[in-house]
């Protein structure tokens, strides 16, 4: 296992197993553009100081930039992965810059001002990855896949950023309870939903981490003043399973 493909399993289990599905010879890339993402989500959990952390995130848009103008990637094995993945699925230099962009807000203790704004974030930060991973595995197919895109990112987003009852209160807007995001991105799940028989089958595996994301608002809404507990058996069982059914 090399570096790129540790930082995935040990920081992202779930997109981790997603990538058991796809075609090996794209995975590496894909590893690569989630080993990227989290890179950026654990700046804010690595840095002291707001500052540390927006130096960190230009590092990365200054890498990102250097890429597409051509220039030699700095020798770290997930800047010199993503280079390659971004070559692989043509991937828009702007997508990358914004969710960089977009993590930012992650390193402040601002509240999101409104639902406008939060969906816009996910968007950005969550959206856009499940797009990109998608053009990974096929860029063609993947045009037919942007709304399904942007519906389960604000899904899964939601999601994610609440499993942690330390970290969810900036994201909810003033007035929004755990209850009414919850709510909120279950009916966004359920839209995604009824697009996902419409995507090509080539782009799935970048919509696999959604199987899980109805459970964890389930569990969040049973118990959202704890953390999120979901063993690994069940996270895999219930992928395994999803991928099977979506054939």
């Amino acid at each position: 296992m090399n570096e790129v493909e540790e930082i995935v399993r040990r920081q992202d289990r779930d997109r981790y197993l997603s990538t058991f599905f796809a075609p090996d010879a794209k995975r590496p890339h894909i590893l690569a553009l989630y080993a990227f993402n989290a890179e950026i989500l654990r700046v804010r959990d690595t840095v002291s100081e707001t500052g540390l952390g927006l130096i960190r995130l230009q590092w990365w848009r200054d890498t990102i930039a250097g890429i597409y103008a051509g220039n030699a990637t700095p020798a770290f094995s997930v800047a010199e992965a993503l280079a390659r993945a971004i070559a692989e699925g043509q991937l828009p230099q702007q997508a990358l810059l914004d969710l960089v962009t977009a993590h930012e807000f992650d390193l402040f203790h601002d509240r999101m001002p409104d639902l406008t704004a939060l969906e816009a974030y996910m968007g950005e930060a969550y959206s856009r990855l499940i797009m990109m991973a998608a053009m990974i595995l096929d860029r063609d197919a993947a045009t037919k896949a942007s709304e399904c895109a942007g519906l389960a990112g604000v899904a899964q987003g939601l999601a994610l950023v609440m499993c942690d009852p330390r970290h969810r209160d900036p994201f909810l807007p003033d007035g929004m309870t755990v209850a009414e995001a919850v709510g909120h991105a279950e009916n966004r799940l359920a839209q995604a939903m009824t697009l996902r028989p419409g995507l090509p089958r080539s782009v799935l595996p970048a919509f696999l981490p959604l199987s899980l994301t109805g459970l964890y608002l389930k569990k969040i809404a049973a118990a959202p003043d704890r953390p999120l507990a979901v063993s690994p058996l069940r996270r895999q069982l219930t992928m395994w399973r999803t991928a099977r059914r979506w054939g």
